[in-house]
């Protein structure tokens, strides 16, 4: 029996990809031949579920061209999505020049309209006035944005506290590859 500090310290190192064969048949016995705490119970159903690693895996022949074929279909896909949102650029870029076109065509008239009868003027006789108003106008949008975007600081802590869980996508992908390898077995012996 192992303690239960070494079980947890090589279940770690498992879940980071850094165990050998023996640690991990040591885990699988572990797990398999005693009761184990309650906050371990999910990594004892995970090893039981993965098998000894003895067992002979059937790879179908024709596995090659499935996963050819799966992947020439998954590309298909993407080249329909590509175009569809090109085709939607293009019509929003259309649009867009429809909008300059019309704008240019009214401001520039000489028939006075809503936007070209609103001349601008200055505002401030010295640059260096404008320069100074213009400034503190942006010192106080800074200061408010800066004001705003402070109450998102600890969203940074809790990314950085989620960052281990991602590496269990890599398990999740791992046990659903294992789990389509068992059903394309379990074709293949329905075929024979």
């Amino acid at each position: 029996m192992e303690s239960i500090e070494m079980v947890r310290k090589v279940l770690e190192r498992f879940y980071l990809g850094e165990t050998t064969l023996e640690e991990e048949k040591m885990l699988r016995d572990y797990f398999s031949s005693t009761s184990v705490p309650e906050e371990m119970i999910p990594d004892k159903e995970l090893f039981l579920s993965l098998g000894t690693g003895s067992e002979k895996v059937v790879v179908p022949q024709d596995l090659n061209r499935k996963i050819i074929a799966s992947i020439d279909q998954l590309e298909r896909k993407a080249g329909r999505t590509r175009r569809i949102s090109i085709y939607s650029l293009s019509g929003l870029a259309a649009g867009l020049l429809v909008m300059i076109a019309v704008y240019l065509f009214y401001v520039r008239t000489d028939t006075p309209t809503l936007l070209a009868s609103h001349q601008m003027t200055d505002t401030y006789k010295d640059p260096m006035d404008a320069y100074e108003e213009a400034k503190r106008a942006l010192t106080y949008v800074s200061a408010k944005l800066n004001n705003g975007t402070s109450d998102l600081e600890p969203l940074k802590q809790v990314n950085k506290a989620a960052e281990p869980i991602k590496s269990l996508s890599k398990i999740n992908k791992g046990s659903k590859e294992l789990n389509l390898l068992g059903k394309l077995q379990r074709v293949n012996e329905m075929e024979r």
